[in-house]
């Protein structure tokens, strides 16, 4: 595993925390596109953002491609990246199986069935990227939670700064993993979602246990 799965496995499940146990708590990741201090990790879309990154002091970061070649994968690691984002038709077959690079694999199509998100969770992917619609609705929240049963793999969606709490518990709730800022968000707003993700009640399948 590279750095930003490292990252997602030890925040999925915290030392001493059996795998399976409904005790454990998912912290998200919140990501930026280019260098935002405090992000937990940032994404390049462009090479402005890349050259921000190589000189930045970003924990982890990643670079987006419309197409993924072994060539391509080669300078994502050559500069440092630690993931590449794509989708699952930007991505060739063979560097999917053998990058060595974390892979981030945005869906533009969450109603897949059932057989095809298993089959794209043995590739084994750090996280799926779905792409929702701000606020959510109960659809897009039982697809997202369909999404992450299916797969077992942490969900990954973009959202606004002002994302309500709402919406973050039930994207917590449905396996996310880390969100993405849009361009623009400041060290500020990062913040602000920090907090909001930690001043959320306890998950609803604990709360049913206790209850």
């Amino acid at each position: 595993m590279g750095k930003l799965a490292d990252a997602m496995h030890a925040r999925r499940r915290p030392p001493g925390i059996r795998a399976g146990d409904e005790a454990f708590e998912t912290q998200v990741m919140v990501g930026t596109i280019g260098f935002v201090e405090g992000a937990d990790h940032c994404v390049a879309l462009n090479d402005d953002d890349l050259a921000e990154l190589e000189q930045s002091e970003a924990p982890i970061w990643g670079i987006r491609f419309t197409v993924l070649t072994p060539g391509r994968a080669e300078l994502a690691k050559s500069r440092g990246a630690s993931y590449v984002s794509c989708t699952l038709e930007e991505i060739r077959a063979d560097v999917a199986l053998g990058s060595g690079l974390d892979l981030f694999v945005r869906l533009m199509n969450a109603d897949m069935d059932e057989a095809t998100l298993r089959a794209l969770a043995r590739l084994e992917p750090v996280a799926i990227a779905a792409i929702p619609q701000f606020p959510l609705s109960l659809g897009d929240a039982v697809r997202l939670h369909r999404l992450g049963m299916i797969t077992g793999v942490p969900l990954a969606t973009p959202c606004p700064v002002d994302v309500s709490s709402g919406d973050l518990e039930v994207l917590r709730d449905a396996g996310l993993g880390s969100m993405l800022l849009p361009r623009g968000a400041t060290a500020d707003d990062v913040a602000a979602v920090k907090q909001r993700l930690a001043n959320l009640p306890e998950p609803r399948s604990r709360r049913a246990a206790d209850g």
